[in-house]
């Protein structure tokens, strides 16, 4: 005949679980009954699921109380840091064999994919515990398990099974995944230290808390308004700017400070922590006036002409930056532009003298006409910057640079007709114009808003 217990499993269990809260604190009773009610129910269902599946279930439910317990104590952690009084759940001590002290998961192709993982072995590593085994041979959260000792990881029970086969005192050699990098470490299994139970252990916070080993995001791409003033160093524009008050443009866009050219940029993540994206920046300023002949003893003193004066001038191109995170709230980065930039003057005038009998003759006489200049370069900006964290989606970037611009001729090419008086205009460089726009070099300040990450 069967007794009370074996013909209700649950009682057993239950009994157990009153024993536990009479010997125990509240808080491990509290873990210790919500898990015999858990422990029982796959019992009473023995007769529909098979013993294997029985086994993965406990398997599943053992991770996550373990996973429990990590976070019940992190929060605790967290109270004694304010209160200063620090409490620690008691450990089980009876399990003898060696521990690796991580928390494991199988890979998907959506954590092969985010990590740059090229491999179809290796089990990730979701967390540590403090000064475990692992935490001292340096592995973190999100690295990802390789080989062990030489034997390639192929699933987490697979690495379970290897940890369990080795002995106290044991060094053996892991190869890692990080940061899109192979790497090696040694680890030393060490035996946990024997602690005296008590309900619960009070002690004062005798020292600072280490700081948590993460890992800070560079992010993985994104776009911004980012203006760039180009400052006049050494009177760089100076000639540019003569020219356009010789031709009557009182307002200039060039100031003591330079010339600020708006625009944005763009990157995107390329691999390991290198971004890939494009810039464009332009800026100028068009306006009407009136012009008159500056040469008294000419026939022409004192004519006038209306004229429409427009000024450009832009760079463009692509960059390529690295990224380093050694802050959770800023990102710095460094790189270079590569592109083409230029500067564009043109100028359309009209003296207002055509009519339907005379056009011939005004043809011949006329002042109306319309002239480009033009110079171009060869861009190359290499600058650093900074984003500081605004929300989860925007920053606030500051970029320093130092711009090159190489000329390709010396002098401003000058085109009759603004490129559509012909398919042929004419095309010749402006004589004198030799100066110091040949060639710029100037330094660059951006301070603009960027989104995403």
């Amino acid at each position: 005949m069967k007794n009370k217990t074996q013909q209700y499993p649950m009682l057993s269990t239950f009994s157990a679980a009153l024993m536990a809260i009479a010997n125990g604190g509240a808080l491990v009773s509290v873990i210790v009954l919500t898990v015999s009610f858990l422990l029982a129910t796959p019992v009473n269902a023995q007769d529909s699921k098979t013993v294997r599946d029985v086994k993965l279930e406990m398997n599943k439910l053992d991770k996550e109380i373990a996973q429990a317990a990590v976070e019940i104590q992190e929060a605790l952690d967290e109270v004694g840091i304010e209160t200063g009084i620090k409490i620690h759940i008691d450990e089980d001590d009876e399990d003898s064999r060696p521990k690796l002290g991580v928390y494991l998961s199988d890979m998907d192709f959506e954590d092969a994919y985010k990590m740059r993982y090229p491999f179809a072995h290796g089990v990730l590593v979701d967390g540590v515990t403090n000064n475990g085994n692992a935490d001292r041979a340096g592995l973190i959260e999100d690295d990802i398990i390789m080989y062990f000792d030489g034997t390639k990881v192929l699933y987490e029970d697979h690495l379970v099974r290897l940890i369990r086969s080795r002995n106290f005192g044991d060094k053996v050699e892991l190869v890692y995944w990080r940061d899109e990098a192979r790497d090696t470490t040694w680890v030393t299994f060490q035996a946990p230290v024997k602690k005296e139970k008590t309900d619960t252990q009070l002690t004062i916070v005798d020292e600072k808390k280490k700081d948590k080993k993460h890992k800070n995001s560079r992010g993985w791409g994104g776009g911004g308004f980012t203006p760039m003033l180009v400052q006049d160093e050494g009177n760089t524009f100076a000639d540019v700017e003569a020219i356009m008050t010789e031709l009557g443009l009182a307002s200039s866009p060039f100031r003591s400070e330079g010339i600020v050219l708006w625009g944005g940029s763009g990157q995107g993540y390329v691999g390991n922590g290198w971004f890939l994206g494009g810039f464009g920046n332009g800026g100028g300023v068009s306006n009407k006036v009136t012009a008159v002949h500056s040469n008294d003893g000419s026939a022409l003193a004192g004519t006038t002409v209306e004229r429409e004066i427009s000024f450009k001038m832009g760079f463009g191109g692509l960059t390529i930056e690295k990224r380093l995170a050694p802050f959770s709230w800023a990102v710095i980065g460094g790189g270079t532009g590569i592109g083409l930039g230029g500067i564009d003057l043109n100028v359309t005038q009209d003296d207002g003298k055509f009519t339907w009998t005379n056009l011939n003759d005004e043809l011949i006489e006329t002042k109306s006409t319309s002239v480009n200049f033009s110079k171009n370069y060869f861009i190359l900006h290499p600058r650093a910057n900074v984003m500081i964290r605004l929300t989860s989606w925007m920053r606030l970037k500051a970029e320093y640079g130092y711009l090159y611009g190489y000329g390709f001729n010396d002098g401003w090419k000058t085109t009759l007709g603004n490129n559509a008086l012909d398919s042929k205009p004419d095309t010749y460089e402006l004589v004198g114009s030799q100066g110091k726009l040949s060639e710029l070099g100037t330094t660059t300040l951006s301070l603009g808003l960027w989104f995403g990450f």
